[in-house]
Order: structure tokens, then C-alpha cells, then sequence
């Protein structure tokens, strides 16, 4: 009879336990994988914002709001016996039927030294083009101006060129970042 008693309390110990891995008592902990972390300074305070691993364009909760610097840092480690697959994120300016890409982060995972898989990113920006001469060529090239971005901070690449965090500005100035869509 105790057998059985301990076997029953032991069923449920494991339902319970099941149970309540859907819930947690961190209140930034989600279910979806956040990719990487989006951070700003507002009032002397660093401000992030998780993107996380889903489908669509997503406003930012800062939008419409210029920021003199952005920084993107390592989102969520994950577990796992083979590399997670690359992704790309792109980041946008403008209203909603009126967006401009203003770059691309290519994010790689590598593996940190407790056997978890970190994001690292690099930047690509997107540049502005114009046809001259009868064929397509960078505007950077073509007049002189300026690429857009300018990478800050002290974090070095890896050997294939990926940053644990990016510190970046904008060359026109503050800048806002109104959306971004994960592929």
C-alpha cells in the first residue's frame, strides 16, 4: 500500500513539475528563443528590447523615436548537438506603407565554452544605388558620400567577421529604428 502511495505521489510530482515548466518566475522569460537584444539609452539608462525568433515585420516600441546609438547584444543561449541555423534580420525606417531598409544583421551561432550556442552578429549595410553609365553602382562609390553606419565600441570580430555585440550610429545623425522582421 505505501508502494503504491509513493508511486501515486511520484506521478504527480511529475505532472506538477510538467506543469509548471510552462510557466516561470522570471518576468522577461518567453517561450519564443529571443535572437538578439536591441538596446538604447533613454535618460542615462540603457533601454532593451528583445527580438525574438517569429514570423513578420514587427514595430519597434520605440518608434518615431531618433537615438544617437544603438547596440545589439547576444539574445538567448540555446542548447543543442548541431549549430542552430544562420538568420538575418532586417531593420526598417518609416511608416507602414512607406519603409526603408536601413540594414541587415546576419546572425551566426557559435558555440560558448558550458556547450551553448551564442548569437553573434555582423552588419550589412544596405547600400543606396544608383544606375549610372548604363549599370547599377553603390552611391558610396559613384559620389563620394559616406556609408550610413558607423560601428563603435571596443568588441572585435571573429575570424569569419561576427561581433558578440554591435555599438552603432548613424552618419545623417539620430535615427529611429521603427521595425524589424526575422528570417
Amino acid at each position: 500500500m505505501a508502494q503504491k502511495q509513493r508511486a501515486g505521489l511520484a506521478v504527480a510530482a511529475m505532472a506538477l513539475s510538467v506543469f509548471l515548466t510552462g510557466f516561470s518566475l522570471n518576468p522577461f522569460a518567453s517561450s519564443t528563443p529571443v535572437l538578439m537584444l536591441l538596446e538604447h539609452v533613454q535618460d542615462g539608462k540603457p533601454v532593451q528590447t528583445r527580438i525574438e525568433v517569429k514570423d513578420g515585420r514587427v514595430a519597434s516600441p520605440d518608434k518615431g523615436k531618433p537615438r544617437d546609438k544603438w547596440i545589439i547584444r547576444a539574445g538567448d543561449a540555446l542548447k543543442s548537438e548541431a549549430r542552430p541555423d544562420d538568420r538575418s534580420v532586417g531593420f526598417y525606417q518609416g511608416a507602414d506603407d512607406q519603409t526603408t531598409l536601413l540594414f541587415v544583421v546576419k546572425v551566426r551561432y557559435y558555440l560558448n565554452t558550458d556547450g551553448s550556442w551564442v548569437p553573434q552578429f555582423q552588419i550589412n549595410e544596405e547600400p543606396q544605388v544608383i544606375r549610372l553609365n548604363g549599370r547599377w553602382q553603390p552611391l558610396t562609390s559613384a559620389k563620394g558620400i559616406a556609408g550610413q553606419i558607423t560601428q563603435s565600441g571596443t568588441a572585435l570580430p571573429n575570424a569569419e567577421g561576427y561581433f558578440t555585440y554591435v555599438e552603432f550610429g548613424f552618419t545623417s545623425g539620430p535615427a529611429s529604428i521603427d521595425a524589424w522582421q526575422v528570417q
